[in-house]
């Protein structure tokens, strides 16, 4: 019930007193009405509701038949993610084939757009525009699928198409999502589904990495041990162990898994830095094979990943033993690998905790957008375009930013940025790559 006081409070008013007086004794009159018949259908309270907003020149909510209120308590960010998450992965199960790329890259997009909304230092609730903007990307890739669904499935999403439209109508300050709205929207594509959509989880996501193409998910580090003979025929067990009693009698250089007891300490720089190198051809050439990339293709695919990870991080996963180097905005490790972007689609743990499992995530993140992207939409062959540069950009900017480094959509910042790589991959590409220690000489 509307306390005959609270409301007094809330609302000021630079009108004329007459106009101000005439307002007040209209609303109080309305007030009184609803009082009186409070118990009265829900569709006449809805007339009072908007005249009673009318007299005060309020905005008025938008009504979406078959969700629940939009007053209340906003979403939080997590919140709009899980559940943008489970729709675009629900429409991921029933989207034509040629409608599945389009759809991973406006969710990347989107997840990018997330990961700047709640980067530190930025005020407000973000979640009114992620979800407006977020539907323009959704909007048309779902309306284009309809024609192809069966009547029923189709059905359903033209409802969610409906009630989408109507809440992005609303605006962005005047858009108020709350989570049993959230959870309404899921429910209308979804009707039977018990899975919470709202529920957070940084675990690994088989079926997200599946509807982005990335395949199954990379092994998680310190689940197997490289000697577990549960895992090893005999043979291979005694190679194996022979292996690796060679490699320390001749005190070679140190693999990936040393490589995480180990900083780029001054004195030891060239002995790092170069198993660092070795452990990214390694890498590089065995994602190029595994995704059959043409031979000619994969000499630029392995300097795109020497310069990447010189620009991300120098070559570094670590700041100081057992803490991965991290910006404020969650870039993790060797890759800079996002964990808002890139949740559900890598494990968290292992981007901060493991040096290989983070370059093989960042390397299968270049390998996506070079592929996918750089050269599929013949980035090579734009005015000043190039495969490589392209292929940053997105790995910077998400997939909305393949053109950025030729001016597309590109603010001063990102052109440093651009101009920066630019700059190392020639360097690299010229046989180079051991530069990367000038980021340390002082």
């Amino acid at each position: 019930m509307l306390a005959l006081d609270s409301w007094r409070r809330h609302f000021r008013f630079s009108v004329r007193p007459k106009r101000l007086l005439a307002r007040a004794l209209h609303a109080a009159g309305l007030l009184v009405g609803l009082l009186i018949s409070g118990a009265q259908a829900d569709a006449s309270n809805d007339t009072r509701e908007i005249q009673l907003a009318a007299a005060f020149e309020l905005p008025q909510l938008p009504k979406v038949p078959g969700l629940p209120s939009l007053t209340g308590p906003s979403a939080d960010w997590r919140q709009f993610d899980s559940f943008f998450t489970f729709v675009v992965k629900r429409f991921g199960d029933d989207v034509p084939a040629n409608l599945k790329d389009p759809l991973g890259d406006a969710f990347l997009d989107s997840r990018y757009e997330l990961t700047s909304a709640v980067a530190p230092g930025k005020g407000g609730n973000p979640v009114p525009e992620l979800f407006i903007n977020g539907w323009k990307r959704l909007s048309p890739i779902m309306n284009q699928a309809l024609p192809a669904l069966p009547k029923q499935t189709a059905s359903l999403y033209s409802t969610f198409i409906g009630a989408a439209d109507k809440l992005a109508l609303t605006g962005g300050a005047g858009l108020n999502l709350t989570p049993d709205a959230l959870k309404g929207m899921a429910k209308l594509i979804a009707p039977s589904s018990t899975t919470d959509p709202l529920a957070y989880s940084t675990n690994v996501d088989s079926g997200l990495r599946s509807l982005l193409g990335f395949g199954a998910p990379l092994p998680i580090p310190g689940r197997q041990s490289r000697l577990d003979h549960r895992f090893l025929p005999e043979r291979e067990l005694a190679t194996a162990i022979s292996f690796w009693f060679g490699r320390a009698a001749l005190a070679a250089e140190p693999a990936a898994s040393d490589l995480n007891q180990m900083l780029p300490d001054p004195k030891d720089l060239q002995r790092y830095l170069t198993a660092v190198r070795n452990m990214l051809a390694e890498l590089s050439d065995k994602i190029a094979t595994k995704s059959k990339l043409s031979d000619e293709r994969k000499p630029i695919y392995r300097q795109i990943v020497f310069t990447a990870a010189w620009q991300e991080s120098c070559w570094r996963q670590y700041v100081k033993k057992g803490t991965p180097l991290a910006s404020a905005t969650g870039d993790l490790g060797l890759m800079q690998v996002n964990r808002n972007t890139w949740r559900g689609v890598y494990d968290l743990k292992g981007l901060g905790g493991d040096i290989n499992y983070n370059s093989n995530a960042g390397g299968e993140i270049l390998l996506h957008y070079l592929t996918k992207h750089a050269i599929r939409k013949n980035e090579e062959k734009q005015a000043a375009g190039n495969l490589a540069r392209a292929t940053y950009s997105a790995y910077n900017g998400g997939p909305g930013a393949l053109g950025r480094y030729r001016g597309v959509r590109q603010s001063p910042t990102w052109k440093k940025v651009d101009e920066a790589f630019w700059e190392k991959f020639q360097v690299v590409s010229a046989g180079n790559e051991m530069a990367v220690k000038t980021c340390y000489e002082k």
